[in-house]
């Protein structure tokens, strides 16, 4: 087998593939590579498919200008693949309602404990970003709670984790493990809700890539 077939076959194991603008990304995720600064990873596990969808409005938000490899948690077939980038955008759903870990019924829930702290010497000081979707109506006292426990355990290997951080402004949930705290009207990351508020989430995602370039997390 030769050098080229060899890299051929590693890329496809690992999430790795080109991207067409005009493909339906919903129904057809794929990678798009343009010229960039930092490589960013966007990785993120869905039950209903509601996190599928705000990934893709992530994905296309940062298409026009970022080489963006878009991958479900549970297709990761290699860690190299998962710690080579120089930034990473991780996203969850909140289905174990109310527990302290675990919250997200997909991968994440053994990666995070698993995996991700054998990563930790090339984790630290890597950039991440997170987002969530939750429901604020079924679950007002829950919401998004996923979204903090992907922000501790990243933060607890070393990542830089300052980045992507949004108002509660707009929401009307009334307690999320994804607000930094009571006091301050402020989550760790994107939150979006596919219930209660799916028109706006598009939008939310298109504001948050922009904050993000805004915060030089591509850079």
């Amino acid at each position: 087998m030769n050098t080229l077939t060899s890299s051929i076959l590693l890329l496809s194991a690992t999430c790795i593939q080109s991207f067409s603008p005009s493909a339906n990304i919903v129904g057809n995720p794929r990678t798009t590579s343009t010229a960039l600064d930092a490589t960013v990873g966007l990785y993120f596990g869905t039950v209903g498919g509601n996190t599928k969808t705000v990934a893709n409005h992530i994905k296309a938000a940062a298409d026009a200008d970022h080489d963006v490899t878009f991958c479900e948690i549970e297709d990761l077939s290699s860690t190299d693949a998962f710690t080579k980038h120089d930034a990473l955008i991780i996203g969850a759903p909140t289905w174990n309602t109310g527990a302290e870990k675990q919250r997200t019924l997909t991968g994440w829930d053994q990666w995070l404990y698993d995996v991700l702290p054998t990563l930790a010497s090339k984790m630290n000081g890597k950039k991440v970003a997170f987002f969530g979707v939750g429901d604020q109506g079924d679950y007002p006292f829950n919401y998004c709670d996923s979204v903090g426990e992907l922000y501790s355990e990243f933060e607890r290997v070393g990542c830089d984790v300052k980045y992507g951080r949004t108002s509660t402004e707009g929401y009307y949930h009334v307690g999320s493990k994804a607000q930094v705290d009571e006091e301050q009207p402020i989550f760790y990351g994107l939150c979006c809700d596919e219930n209660q508020q799916p028109d706006q989430s598009e939008d939310r995602c298109k504001k948050w890539i922009a904050q993000l370039k805004s915060e030089e997390f591509f850079a």
